[in-house]
């Protein structure tokens, strides 16, 4: 037996669409790798706005440290905002920088994160994005 047949008032260019085996492994060369990318798109999309989520936590915090600790060093700010994301050991190259300033007679501290995103999945790494993060509160 050659596989299942199409009768013939359905087969309107003779014998070539007598066989059906192999049409869905056809189908699914198609449509797998559109899937694929699909889906690793999304998990790649997902692990950015993680690291993106983590960045703004961790300067939000060190802000709030430092709107109570108002004493604290830069260099101080810097290491805690570090600390405040230690789940991110993918993204090691998290940059921190604390910058004071005044404005209006008043003393902020403005504490900002950048990382430069590369996807880990190959298909996906044509590009670099970066993600940044930033949190100013006032210090009295």
């Amino acid at each position: 037996m050659t596989g299942k047949t199409v009768p013939r008032a359905d087969r309107p260019h003779g014998s070539f669409f007598k066989c059906l085996r192999g049409a869905t492994a056809v189908e699914f060369a198609l449509v797998a790798p559109i899937f694929l990318v699909f889906l690793l798109g999304t998990i790649e999309t997902g692990r950015a706005l993680w690291i993106k989520s983590s960045m703004q936590f961790a300067v939000e915090e060190t802000t709030r440290f430092a709107m109570v600790n108002t004493g604290a060093t830069t260099a101080a700010l810097e290491s805690m905002a570090q600390t405040k994301v230690p789940g991110l050991s993918m993204a090691p190259d998290i940059t921190f920088t604390a910058t004071p300033s005044s404005s209006g007679g008043k003393d902020y501290m403005k504490v900002s994160a950048s990382y430069d995103f590369n996807a880990v999945v190959p298909l996906v790494n044509v590009l670099t994005i970066t993600l940044t993060a930033s949190s100013r509160v006032p210090l009295n």
